[in-house]
């Protein structure tokens, strides 16, 4: 397997800005801490730059869903784990060109000892890393979860965590129309406080307006938060968000959906379960293994289908197979959190491609303010690589729903 270029950086470099990938997160967390001790001050800039869609006044709380200790015997898991193994090796032999040099290229150093034993074939060290996937290092960079976040979950007070968890839950609510809007002029003082409700009835009202179960599967040690008697992460409602857009998009049991780098799998399982048909994930191969690890595991036996293996209407597929994909093969794209942070070269070479296999549309959800990475350069904005490759026409452009910061668009081919 060919590699891109490799940046050198000095140890001491590296450890700031590894440190500096959770700032918000320790931002916010000493933020919350003042506030309990009684500091103004804090009060006022977390109701100001608390990141979430809603006011963090008076807001209710779900109980915390800790990890559990993977199980000592799993034979299901370690099946798993060599099929992912399988797929994995047999990618090293294509003669792939590598993408263009982005922060994945940092993401994926930090990940060296599961690449390690991935590219060996040690199937019990990747069982191992696998089967405890959330809780460590692993899911970093893939999705609304991090290792420290169980650490958050042990406070006996509130955190940032559980305060995002509430603002997701009444975000899908309040966007698949399972809650109403608050207006401050029409019932202030429950605009005052959007997110004091009660999360049992509104993920109730929410699943059952989607059509579908936005829960978390037990797989990898998940962890979250307990709502109406079952565990729910921030990834499991924000996906379940986009799901539903699919299928207001078109996408049923017949369509057919690709997905340009897939996180952990998320996304593909909750399109899933709204009746998605057939899907595809593109990425890079050992994030191939991640999903194909996930989506095993929570999904009926013979639904996925990795690299080099026949069987399975969810196929997950190293980045380069996409050019292999006909003509018109599919109803739609969906990219999310992700063409930003690819190399540009790269991510405008998606564009002719994803224009090429779709038949009605290409949904975009990602954030467009364009930080910089160090050592690769600023990131991409959609709406700027579409202007600049062509190929399509903008058919809806709004403020995401499910986080702030974020644009929803919807292209059309023309």
């Amino acid at each position: 397997m060919k590699l891109g270029p490799v940046h050198l950086i000095r140890d001491g470099t590296f450890r700031k800005l590894h440190a500096l990938q959770d700032l918000w997160t320790h931002f916010s967390s000493a933020l919350a801490s003042a506030s309990r001790g009684g500091n103004k001050l804090a009060d006022a800039v977390l109701n100001h730059a608390h990141g979430l869609q809603h006011s963090p006044l008076c807001a209710t709380f779900a109980p915390a869903v800790l990890p559990p200790n993977p199980p000592a015997a799993d034979p299901a898991g370690r099946a798993a784990a060599e099929r992912v193994v399988a797929a994995y090796r047999l990618t090293t032999k294509d003669a792939a060109a590598p993408p263009a040099p982005s922060m994945w290229d940092r993401i994926g150093a930090e990940k060296r000892d599961f690449l390690g034993a991935l590219e060996i074939g040690n199937v019990p060290a990747v069982h191992a890393a696998l089967a405890r996937m959330f809780p460590s290092d692993l899911i970093s960079g893939l999705g609304q979860v991090h290792a420290g976040h169980p650490a958050l979950l042990r406070s006996k007070t509130a955190t940032h965590l559980h305060l995002t968890f509430t603002d997701t839950l009444i975000n899908l609510a309040e966007a698949v129309g399972a809650a109403r809007l608050t207006m401050l002029t029409q019932n202030t003082p429950a605009h005052l406080q959007p997110l004091n409700r009660d999360l049992d009835a509104v993920f109730a009202n929410a699943a059952k307006t989607l059509g579908f179960d936005p829960s978390f599967p037990d797989v990898g040690c998940a962890f979250g938060f307990k709502v109406n008697g079952k565990l729910a992460t921030i990834d499991s409602l924000t996906h379940a968000y986009t799901a539903h857009r699919l299928r207001q998009l078109g996408c049923r049991w017949g369509s057919t959906v690709f997905e340009i780098g897939g996180g952990y799998g998320c996304l593909a399982l909750m399109a899933r379960r709204a009746g998605v048909g057939k899907y595809a994930i593109f990425d890079l191969p050992w994030v191939n293994a991640l999903q194909g690890y996930f989506l095993i595991r929570a999904l009926p036996e013979g639904t996925v289908r990795l690299y080099g293996e026949s069987k399975g209407d969810l196929r997950i597929l190293p980045y380069w197979k996409l050019s292999d994909e006909p003509s018109g093969v599919c109803d739609g794209v969906v990219n999310t959190d992700s063409l930003p942070e690819m190399g540009r070269a790269t991510a405008s070479a998606y564009l002719p491609e994803i224009r090429r296999v779709i038949r009605n549309f290409f949904l975009s959800i990602n954030q467009e303010a364009k930080g910089h990475v160090p050592g690769v350069g600023d990131q991409n904005c959609v709406a700027e690589l579409v202007e600049e490759v062509g190929g399509f026409a903008v058919s809806s452009r709004q403020r995401y729903w499910m986080r702030p910061g974020y644009v929803e668009e919807v292209y059309k081919p023309g």
